[in-house]
Parts: C-alpha cells; structure tokens; sequence
C-alpha cells in the first residue's frame, strides 16, 4: 500500500487535512509531521513506500523547498499548499520541477481528495514507466524526430534527453512530428483531420473524449463569465494542444475550443492515444514534459491572474473608500450651515453671561461673610446653579400670592424666580425689602447664567463630537453598540433643519449590537437627509426601533418614515443604484448616498427596504443582526 506525507506545524490545519483524507486510508497510509526535521527522519524510514508529500509552504524551521529539493523525495509527488503564498518563490518551486501542484487555501475536502487521487494515480504511471525505460536499452531516436539527419547531429545528442533545453514551440513540434512517423505506417483511425472554420472541437461544460494537436491553423478558446456570456480567452497557434487538462483527469472541458480557419489537427481518443504510446514508449518522455508544461502554463498564467485581480481589487477598494469620504463630505456640506447657526447660538449666550459676569463679581466679593444676608445671597446663588426654570403660568401665579406683601409687582416676580419668600429677607445695612430683593436677584443671575453657560457648553461638545463622531473612521474591529445612541446624535446634526418638523420618535427597549457605528450614523444621516428634502420645510419624521429576539437569527429593526410625496414605484428599485439621485434643484446629491447605504447594511449582514406610496409615505425598513460573527471579514476585505 502507498504512502503520503502530510508536513505542518499548525496542528490544527494538520489534523483537519487528515479527517478530510479519510475516503482514502482503505488505499493509503498517512503520515503526519510538524516538522521539516521530523518529515526527513520519516522520508528515511519509508522512502520505499512514500508516493506524495502535502507540505504547507512555510514551516516554523523552514520552508517546503528545503525538504522538497531532496534526492530523497525526486520520486515522490509533491503538492505545496499555503493561504498567503510567496508567489515568486512559488514559480522558482514549479520551473525548477520542486512540485507538481499549488493548493490554495482555504480548500474543499472533496476538491483535496480529488488532487490527491490524481497525483497518486500520476506516481503510479511515472512508477512503472519507469520500470519500463529501466527495461529498454536502445532508443529509437528516428521514430521520435521524424528526422534521420537530426539523429545523427551533436546538437541533438547533448539535446535529446534534457528537454528543457528546447522552447515551448520545439518540444510541440518534435511531439507532434513523431506523431505524424508514426502514423506514416497507417493512420486506420483517422487521426489526421481537416476542419473548415468555425468547427468546435471542445464544448465547455461538457466532458471532453479527445487529445488535440493543431497542425495547421488557429483555434480559438472561449469561455462563459459569471453573466453566462462568452467571452475570447486566447488563440491557439499551430504546434500547440488543445483538450490536454480535460483529456487527462476526465473532467468537463474547461473552455470551448473552435476553429477560426480551415485547420488541420491530430485528433486521439484515449483508447488510440494509449495504443500509439504504449507501442511507441520512447514518445513518453517528451508528451509528460510538453503536459507539464502546459500545465506549468496554465498555473503560472493563473498565478499572475490573480496578483493583477488582487491589485485591481485593492485600487478599486480604495476608489471605494474615496466614494465614501466625497458622499461624507457632501453631506456636511450641507449641514454646515445650519450647525453654524446652532453652533452660534450658544457661543453668544455664554459671550453674553461673561460680560454680565464682569459687572456682578463685584458684587459677589463684598458678600462672603457669614451673615444671615450673605448665607441667604449664597443660597440664592446655589438655587440660580439648580433651579428648574419655571413656566410662566406658575411665575405668575407665585407673583400673584406674594403681592399682598411685597405690594410691588416686579418684587413679587423677582422672588417668585428665586423661589425665595420676603419675610425670609433679613434687612441689613440699612437696607430696605426693594434694595436686598435686587441684590438678592444679582446672585440669582449669577448662578444661572453659570447654569445656562454650562448648558451652552455641553450643547457645543454635542455638536462638535456628533460632527466629528460622523466625518471619523471605524475602528477596524467592530464594537458593542447602542443603536438608539447613534440615532440621537444624527438628529443632533440635523437639529436645526428639523425645527419646523415634528419628530417622533418610538424606541423600543434593544440589546446593544455588533457593528461599525459610524459606518451606521452614515445610513441614518443619508436617510434623514433624503426625508428632510423630500418633505420640503416642514412634514413628520417618525422613527422606530423594534427587537425582533425570537427570529432565527436574533435581529433589531430601524424604521424611518417621513410624509413626503412617496417614491414611484417604476423608480423604487433604482434609488440604490450608483449615480441615481431624485434631488430637487437647489438640493445637492451625489447620487452615491443610498448606493453606499446599501452596502454598508449588506456588510453588516442586514437588509434595506422600501416601502412607498404616493402622496402619503416613504418608509426605510433596516434590519440587522445583534451578532455578526462574520463582519470583521468583510470589513478588513475593504482596507487590507
């Protein structure tokens, strides 16, 4: 029985890649190592038996090529697997014939199985063709070239063996000439075919039963993309193959190969081809080294493939992400006025307390004594720091009562203010109840303009810290958060072009999710943004959450609705498409807003719906998931 070698140091991996090899132990023995210096000790005691190695490309004392480059495992059939490989020590590994195949990770368990059942079944033909050359001690170098005159050259003696001397375009020719000698002694199965143009020779998709050599003319590979529509993959010259991958491990042709002029082929089906080479042993050789080749080809065009598709996608990301910063910068553009207006409010109170300030702390420095004016001034001062300003009907009805002893109505206004009673007003210093009420009032002032400056202030830091909450950046790693916060500090933003709007708001009690919040602030801003627009000055905006924890997946759910005209419905599926904006003139749009907003829910793992109708609503429907186990991925995948 035949044995593999399976080398890594993540025994994780290592211990998963021998539980998806299972199928096979009825047919092979697997050995296990996480070490280069433990696989070499075990390549000693089995060399005999070892048919393949699976080794992870870099290991934790080096990597795959050590071990691979060994006399000790020339034999053997290698496969090299890695998630990050170094892709040009990957193509030193194939054009120097180090391994017979790349695996990238992560793979599919049925996927390894089959490339192993390949690569053992490859070692078992290489085994016994082996066993046969060793057999065989006269070459007939005649037959190989087609050529009597080149058997007798130099050059061709110090060529014939080592085939990697000859260009991809030479090893063709001599396969395909000795070919042709060979069916110079009868060709009863028709290999020799002409075909006009535009005659298919491979169907893609569909199992392929021939070997194609092109003699004469073009052929042409096509091949279906992801829409179903076929597009040209390259042109095959003649001296070239075609049909060879499918051919071999009967699988579906890969592309549809079809004639572009009148082409003349050699065509084999597996049973002729057998036949020709199992009489014709000495074609072996060159036909492995031209399908390796080919194969070598394939992988090294894939490789390069895919290094141009990761740069394309990297270039694209970050044309992604500047999409994102124009969309942002857009917006608060448009909020910049009215954040300046609310911004200058509270900046003008607070410039308006410090210069009444100025005046009063005169005052106040004359009165730190401990007299029963000076505590009664300090606690009206402290009441000016804590007092909840009163309404007007409840100021007047307290004047009203004081009246009958203050016999003034401004006195009776000012103590009902202060919440203070006249008969608590020690008369001082010769002072009347009129001069102490007044002086009393200045302390109250004091206090409260220090309470409305502390409220100015903290309306500032809202402000300040919900525009740069929403111009900033995620962290990389999503966080724990609460939705309903994210909502208040959008309508912070917008608070005031919502003036004239009547908000409602109906918040049901949700658990905190994981997510990107200011990824999620931009689908809120953008949203409320569209809703403002459409309702023109004024209109409602009502916006709910719901806990949906008994779903298949817990979930919570944001509504958004204004009253506007509604969205047609022959337009309802366009809004999310890049570019598409409804925005009135005098309204900027980028058109990108929604098609973002899309995204960002889509990378949460969530869904956007609409729902409309004329003259009455629009309504945004989010739901998305409390836990988001794969959103880190998805994140990383746009800034890597």
């Amino acid at each position: 029985m035949l044995t593999m070698l399976c080398v890594d140091n993540n025994q994780q991996r290592l211990a998963q890649i021998i539980q998806d090899l299972l199928p096979l132990s009825a047919h092979l023995i697997t050995l296990q190592a996480t070490s280069l210096f433990q696989a070499e000790r075990l390549i000693l005691q089995n060399k005999q038996d070892i048919a393949l190695i699976l080794c992870a490309q870099t290991l934790t004392d080096g990597d795959a090529l050590i071990l691979l480059r060994s006399s000790k495992c020339s034999s053997m059939r290698k496969i090299v697997y890695a998630d990050n490989p170094r892709i040009e020590q990957l193509i030193d590994y194939i054009n120097q014939g180090q391994i017979d195949y790349f695996l990238p990770l992560p793979y599919q368990a049925q996927g390894l199985t089959y490339i192993v059942q390949t690569q053992i079944s490859r070692y078992k033909i290489a085994h016994q063709q082996n066993n046969h050359f060793q057999k065989k001690s006269i070459v007939d170098t005649t037959c190989l070239l087609g050529n009597p005159e080149l058997s007798h050259s130099s050059d061709f003696k110090e060529k014939f063996l080592d085939y990697s001397l000859y260009s991809d375009s030479e090893l063709s020719n001599l396969v395909i000439k000795s070919l042709h000698k060979v069916l110079e002694k009868g060709d009863e199965h028709t290999v020799r075919r002409h075909y006009s143009a535009n005659h298919i020779l491979t169907r893609e998709g569909e199992k392929n039963r021939f070997l194609w050599f092109i003699t004469k003319g073009e052929v042409l590979l096509k091949k279906r993309n992801a829409h179903g529509e076929s597009q040209d993959i390259t042109i095959m010259q003649a001296g070239t193959m075609v049909g060879g991958m499918s051919f071999l491990t009967e699988e579906p042709a890969f592309s549809t190969g079809i004639t572009l002029v009148p082409t003349e082929v050699l065509k084999f089906d597996n049973a002729i081809f057998s036949q020709i080479m199992q009489s014709n042993a000495e074609l072996l050789a060159p036909f492995n080294n031209l399908l390796l080749r080919n194969f070598n080809r394939r992988l090294q065009h894939s490789i390069s493939t895919e290094l141009a598709l990761q740069e394309t996608l990297q270039s694209l990301d970050a044309a992604y992400q500047q999409l994102i910063e124009s969309e942002k910068m857009a917006v608060l553009g448009q909020l910049v006025t009215g954040v300046a207006h609310e911004l200058n409010n509270p900046v003008a109170a607070i410039l308006r307390g410090s210069d009444s300030l100025k005046e009063l702390i005169l005052t106040l420095l004359n009165y730190n004594d401990t007299t029963p004016f000076s505590l009664l001034a300090q606690k009206t001062l402290q009441q000016g720091l804590t007092l909840i300003p009163l309404s007007t009907s409840e100021i007047r009805a307290r004047s009203n009562k004081l009246l009958s002893t203050v016999k003034d109505k401004k006195l009776a206004k000012y103590l009902a203010n202060m919440n203070v009673d006249s008969k608590e007003i020690p008369l001082e210093n010769k002072r009347n109840l009129q001069q102490s009420i007044l002086l009393l009032d200045k302390f109250f002032q004091v206090g409260t303009i220090l309470r409305n400056s502390n409220a100015c202030a903290l309306r500032i830091a809202d402000l300040v810290k919900s525009l740069k909450h929403y111009a900033g950046q995620d962290s990389p790693v999503s966080e724990l958060s609460n939705i309903h916060e994210g909502l208040e500090e959008t309508l912070i933003i917008f608070e005031n072009k919502l003036k004239q709007y009547n908000v409602i708001k109906e918040y049901q009690q949700l658990p905190e999710i994981e997510c990107h919040p200011i990824e999620l602030e931009q689908v809120w801003t953008n949203i409320i943004s569209n809703a403002i627009d459409a309702t023109g000055e004024s209109g409602v905006i009502k916006i709910s959450t719901l806990n949906l924890p008994y779903q298949d997946t817990p979930s919570v759910q944001i509504i958004i609705e204004d009253n506007g005209p509604g969205i047609p419905a022959q337009i309802r599926d366009k809004i999310f498409e890049l570019n598409y904006t409804t925005k009135r003139e005098g309204n900027f749009g980028l058109g990108i807003g929604l098609t973002i907003c899309a995204q960002i829910i889509k990378r949460h793992n969530g869904t956007i719906e609409i729902e409309s109708e004329a003259d009455k609503f629009t309504r945004f429907i989010i739901t998305l998931p409390v836990f988001n186990p794969c959103i880190e991925d998805k994140h990383l995948s746009l800034n890597d």
